[in-house]
Parts: C-alpha cells; structure tokens; sequence
C-alpha cells in the first residue's frame, strides 16, 4: 500500500509553475496624495479612449511624492473603479509600503526602488524624463500611459517649454527602435518613426503617426480627437491601431494588409485601412 502511494504521488501533474517575467504594464506616476485630483484628471484621460484602458493592469509610481502619505486603499478603489485593475506600487517609503500591502498591493522589488533614507532631489535639479509621465497632469495631458520598465526619452525627443512660455516645438522623430514596453506620446505635431516598433510598444500622438519600418506594436493617432489624423507604416502587423477614439484590434486588420505598406484613416465614422 505505501509504494502504491507514492508511486501516485510520482505521478501526480504539476499543478503550477513559477516563473519570472517583465511584460508591458501601464505605469501611473503620481505627482499628488490628493486622490479626489487624481480621479478627476484620470476620469477625462479615460473618457477620450475608454476601450485602450478597459481592464489595463495599473503601476503606481510613488517616488515624486516623496514621504508625503497617500491613500493607498482609496486610490486602489478608484483604479477598480474605473475599470483598471491596480496590482503593485514601485519607489515606496517603508510607511507607503506598508499601506500598499494593507491596501491588497504588491510591492515591485527592483533595484530602481528607493530607500526610505534617501534624499530629495536637490531644488532645481533637474530628474532625467521618460517618454511620457502619466498622472495627475494639465487636461491637455497624454491619454495613454507610461511602461513599467524603464524607457529612456528617445535622442530626437523635444525639451519641454521653458518658463518664458515658449510654445513647444512640433513633431517628434524617433532613430532608435522602440522596444516593448516603451511608451512614446507626442501631444503637438506628428510622431515619426524610422526603426522597428516591437510588439508591445506603444506610439501616442495628437497628430499624424508615420511608421518607416514594421509597426508591430499599438498605434494611436489622433489622440485628442483629431480625425483628421493618420498612421502610416512600411508594414503593417500593429496589434491594435486607433485614431479619435475609433480603434481596430489586430484581428479586424483586413488579411490583404497584413504585413504590407498600408495608411489607417478615418472614413464614416471609422476606421479603413488603405495601400499605400
């Protein structure tokens, strides 16, 4: 009878497997505690492409906050609420990530999570930008949202405007080939790339989007409800591609455009996909 039961322990299926993994995920970068300002902003971010957002698993990113307290278990309501599903903090002091795992937060442990001890930065020092920073931001803020992993700011990238108001400069031209899990919003002009955009990379712009090679990732022109927006690509095999709110998942990419020269257009309403 034992050497039978363990022979059906040998052969019991292995019910689970752990294993590591670094997939895209939308990483929210809080610059306030003031969750009812995070709601408001994040309720018209969504408003403009409610489908790109639908069940998007959620990164809060505490390091702008410093040691300031935030309602962890409230922001974490209002994410659900909301239809995203928030699931770890990055950069906590040792009090927030206590709030984070009372809150039903995970607790990402990597080597760019700060130490309680450490220092502001000094004023009027200046921290090293990514592609886009999500959050609490002016209305005209990008609809979309940052990768978890870290994407430094492309070369070509434009500085903000300075504090004389100068208008920032149009357009963005991107060299380098943007890898998954990066994230590139340009809110004035066209976004226009000449590398390869990998599968889940993500290109977000208020205008035009030009693709000179294959566009394997997300594409969303138009961000702002320009319909008069386009994207262009060199090959065609997005993942999904939308423009003012109107939006085609890869499956509904007509099979004679795939991985070909094509340009994505709004006509009636929606989206067609044309040869270029």
């Amino acid at each position: 009878m034992v050497s039978g039961r363990r022979g059906e322990k040998r052969q019991e299926q292995q019910a689970f497997a752990l294993k590591g993994t670094m997939p895209a995920i939308t990483m929210l970068c809080l610059k306030t505690a003031n969750v009812s300002a995070v709601e408001r902003q994040l309720a018209d971010h969504i408003s403009q492409m409610p489908h790109f957002f639908l069940h998007l698993p959620i990164l809060l990113d505490l390091a702008e906050l410093g040691d300031e307290p935030v309602d962890l278990g409230a922001l974490a309501g209002l994410l659900r609420k909301h239809n995203l599903v928030p699931i770890a903090v990055r950069n906590p002091t040792d009090a927030q990530r206590e709030r984070a795992v009372a809150a039903g937060l995970g607790v990402l442990r990597t080597p760019l999570t700060r130490s309680s001890r450490q220092a502001a930065p000094a004023e009027g020092s200046t921290p090293t930008p990514g592609p886009v920073a999500v959050g609490p931001a002016p209305d005209r803020g990008a609809p979309g949202s940052a990768a978890a992993a870290p994407a430094r700011r492309p070369r070509d990238a434009a500085p903000a405007p300075d504090a004389a108001g100068e208008p920032p400069p149009a357009g963005l031209t991107v060299r380098q080939p943007v890898r998954s899990g990066q994230v590139i919003y340009v809110p004035h002009g066209d976004l226009v790339v000449l590398s390869p955009v990998s599968s889940g990379a993500e290109l977000i712009a208020n205008d035009n989007i030009h693709v000179y090679a294959p566009l394997r990732g997300r594409a969303m022109a138009g961000a702002h409800n320009n319909a008069d927006a386009s994207i262009f690509c060199m090959s065609l095999e997005a993942e999904f591609v939308s423009i003012a709110g109107r939006y085609l998942m890869a499956d509904e990419i007509p099979d004679e455009h795939r991985g070909k020269p094509a340009r994505i257009s709004v006509q009636n309403d929606g989206l067609v996909v044309t040869r270029l």
